[in-house]
């Protein structure tokens, strides 16, 4: 559809963007800058909530403009296409909650063009920017009233009582939301579903074109354009500014419906890292009980093994005893102390003997795994391996000495 710049002007002032938009699958900025181009005004911001109050308002005409471009070319959206687009059903949850608020009372979010100081906190603001603009004498004196707590605002003198006037419709517009803004340790907050998100508004600085030095060219004099900031703890993660085509002024619906997502996300967040949470104690607790159980299961079959071995290494004493015995026997040479000998290293076999576990005045002392393991070779000073043995001098490292 081809619109010459009368027909497109009509329409704007005839019906709200939000309309003209959704017929013409356009975004808010897209729309504005059809209008921009052919130098056509737009209704400012509360325009269309006047209108419904039955309140006066101010019709802009159109400029005489032969050098603006004389028509258009958009195209209407079909609306049986527009129901099953995957656009439409794939909008963002902050623009379901722009329109939700836009199609309530909007005067409330419309900024007044005077600043009218009422609330205290915004008195506090625009008396602590006046104060400390005066010199150091008088910032010391102890005769100065107390200013409260202050909005997080930082604009030159000549932006602020436009900004107080947008943080002061920003507070009143949470607060008809029902929410509300609160001051803590010098930051502003907007309280919404118990969710603490702070906000500032700041002025964006530029270079100074009467400086001689260009090393200080840089971000040293207010440019006048102002930028209203949501943080995620430190990081500012929003940002709405000034532009040639809007005013902070004219997305004031758009930040109260980021702000409330915004709220609802970090509640979301909240429960999905309560989650992980939860999740990771469980994985740590299993991975507790397997190291327990690991542990346990290890102690276990250390015991069971050593048990084993005892049993296995008390037989071989016994096998050799028996067979030491047999041979003195077989030769007639058990006497009153070969078999001494022999009693008493079957009673070192019944000690070694899990089942039987014989006490022993002095073995006890001991502990049995470490006596039935192999000595390991000790180096010596020419780094030979050398062996000792406990065994030497007795009758059991020469049992049959006496038949050889």
């Amino acid at each position: 559809m081809e619109l010459t710049r009368k027909e497109l002007y009509d329409l704007v002032w005839a019906e709200p963007m939000t309309t003209i938009c959704k017929r013409f699958g356009l975004s808010d900025n897209g729309l504005r800058k059809h209008c921009k181009s052919m130098n056509i005004p737009t209704p400012s911001a509360g325009y269309w909530a006047k209108i419904k109050f039955g309140k006066k308002v101010k019709v802009i005409p159109l400029p005489e403009d032969k050098k603006a471009k004389q028509s258009t070319a958009l195209h209407e959206v079909d609306p049986a296409k527009l129901q099953e687009s995957p656009q439409i059903s794939e909008i963002s949850r902050n623009k379901v909650r722009e329109l939700e608020i836009r199609n309530g009372d909007l005067s409330v979010f419309a900024v007044p063009e005077v600043l009218y100081a009422k609330d205290p906190v915004i008195i506090d603001t625009k008396e602590k920017f006046r104060r400390d603009a005066e010199n150091t004498y008088l910032k010391k004196s102890p005769y100065k009233s107390k200013i409260g707590p202050t909005l997080d605002i930082y604009v030159s003198e000549k932006s602020l009582d436009r900004s107080l006037s947008i943080f002061s419709t920003i507070i009143k517009a949470l607060r008809f939301r029902g929410h509300d803004a609160k001051i803590s340790d010098e930051k502003t907050y907007a309280v919404i579903n118990d969710e603490k998100i702070h906000v500032s508004i700041t002025e964006r600085k530029k270079r100074d074109p009467s400086s001689e030095n260009p090393r200080n060219n840089y971000y040293n004099i207010f440019s006048g354009e102002l930028h209203f900031n949501i943080y995620d703890d430190y990081r500012i993660i929003y940002s709405y500014k000034d532009t040639s085509v809007t005013k902070l002024e004219d997305k004031i619906v758009t930040i109260i419906a980021d702000l409330e997502i915004r709220s609802e996300e970090i509640k979301e967040e909240r429960i999905e890292a309560e989650k992980r949470r939860i999740q990771r104690e469980k994985e740590e607790q299993e991975r507790k009980k397997i190291e327990e159980n690991r542990k346990k299961e290890y102690k276990a079959f250390k015991s069971l093994f050593s048990m084993a071995e005892r049993l296995h290494k008390a037989n071989i004493l016994r096998q050799y005893i028996a067979t030491f015995e047999e041979f003195a026997r077989s030769n007639g040479e058990i006497d009153e102390d070969v078999a001494e000998e022999i009693r008493w290293a079957k009673e070192k076999a019944d000690w070694l003997d899990p089942f039987i576990s014989r006490k022993d005045k002095y073995l006890d002392y001991y502990n049995k795994d470490e006596i039935i393991q192999p000595e390991c070779p000790k180096k010596n000073t020419w780094d030979y391996p050398s062996y000792t043995s406990s065994s030497e001098n007795s009758f059991w490292s020469n049992p049959f000495r006496k038949w050889h």
